[in-house]
């Protein structure tokens, strides 16, 4: 996946709130706000006067701002703060056929199951969902482990427990984790800062939800597929490290 408009390097600078970056191009120093299309905490990304990244210009009249702060470095690393870029990335997938671990045939987003909507599905014929899909935007290491949430998630817990609900009801589900840097090698939930989120998710594997992690790797104009790793269910869970994915069909 790519961008529309050519990157441009900055410097970031602050936040003054969970959507709004102040930043300085690194040619010129020109000082600009941006969008920040992420409202997790980052605050190991984003450091005020030492993180470098990028932005992306989004002209038009109907925005406060005219770029998107999409991507900083971290230990060397490019990382993609842009939690529209994984929905994108999959639906992608989806559309040639490149997911099989989550079944073939044509996916819908934003399926709409009683008061929640979830990122991708299949419906039966009598308008039924028969195969759900949630994706989780990471992009917070542990050392080499890519851990979600960074921040806790009331909503993300609760989309966890629903696809836990309707599995044991016989609708197929997956919880499918984009992780948007390359340089971990494992993913578990962030059980000490969000233990209800951890637990949602170690019930939902036990249940049979497919739930598979995959690294992606990042340039200033985009993101690339990377590697699938290892889903450890919970810090202790050493005896999975060896297994490329955890979850049912």
């Amino acid at each position: 996946m790519e961008y529309a408009h050519a990157p441009v390097a900055v410097r970031f600078l602050s936040r003054p709130n969970r959507y709004l970056a102040e930043v300085e191009t690194l040619r010129t120093g020109r000082r600009l706000f941006a969008h920040v299309p992420n409202p997790g905490r980052m605050e190991e990304l984003l450091v005020p006067g030492r993180s470098t990244g990028f932005v992306i210009p989004a002209p038009g009249t109907h925005r406060k701002t005219h770029a998107d702060l999409v991507s900083v470095y971290h230990r060397g690393t490019l990382v993609s703060i842009d939690s529209r870029m994984a929905n994108r990335l999959v639906g992608a997938a989806f559309g040639l056929g490149r997911l099989r671990g989550f079944g073939g045939g044509r996916w819908a987003p934003e399926v709409a199951v009683g008061h929640h909507r979830l990122d991708f599905g299949q419906r039966g014929p009598g308008g039924n969902p028969t195969h759900l899909v949630e994706v989780k935007s990471s992009n917070l290491a542990m050392g080499r482990t890519a851990m979600f949430p960074d921040a806790p998630t009331l909503r993300g817990t609760a989309h966890v427990e629903l696809l836990g609900r309707l599995q044991r009801r016989g609708v197929r589900c997956g919880l499918l984790i984009v992780v948007q840097r390359e340089d971990v090698d494992e993913f578990t939930p962030n059980a000490r800062l969000d233990p209800a989120f951890a637990a949602a998710f170690a019930r939902a594997i036990r249940v049979g939800v497919r739930v598979e992690a995959r690294t992606t790797g990042i340039s200033p104009s985009g993101a690339v597929w990377g590697r699938r790793i290892p889903v450890l269910p919970g810090p202790r869970a050493n005896v999975f490290r060896r297994r490329p994915s955890i979850g049912g069909q």
